[in-house]
């Protein structure tokens, strides 16, 4: 995955929360369930794009493929210094700060 994706995916993340973006304040925390619903609708996209083009993909590949996607966009964002936090696990980042910021 290229830089510009992480770039489009940090924010699509930003807004799909409805909040204003925390990484300016230094909070660099992605819920897991935010990334995974990211890698979706890229991999959409890409998948869109090559039928499209003609492409004609497996279910078996398009599985395997999504699943390839979510983890490449996991390990891109921890190499862009994020942390990808499972559902359930208290954030220290605070979204009501971000609210209060407004």
């Amino acid at each position: 995955m290229r830089t510009v994706s992480v770039v489009i995916a940090c924010t699509i993340l930003s807004f799909s929360a409805g909040l204003s973006p925390s990484f300016a304040r230094g909070c660099r925390q992605v819920l897991e369930s935010d990334v995974k619903i990211t890698s979706m609708r890229l991999y959409a996209d890409i998948l869109a794009n090559a039928a499209r083009n003609g492409w004609d993909y497996t279910p078996e590949s398009i599985v395997s493929g999504s699943k390839r996607h979510f983890e490449e966009m996991k390990l891109q964002l921890n190499n862009a210094g994020y942390e990808i936090v499972p559902v359930g696990v208290r954030l220290y980042c605070k979204r009501s700060e971000t609210l209060a910021a407004r």
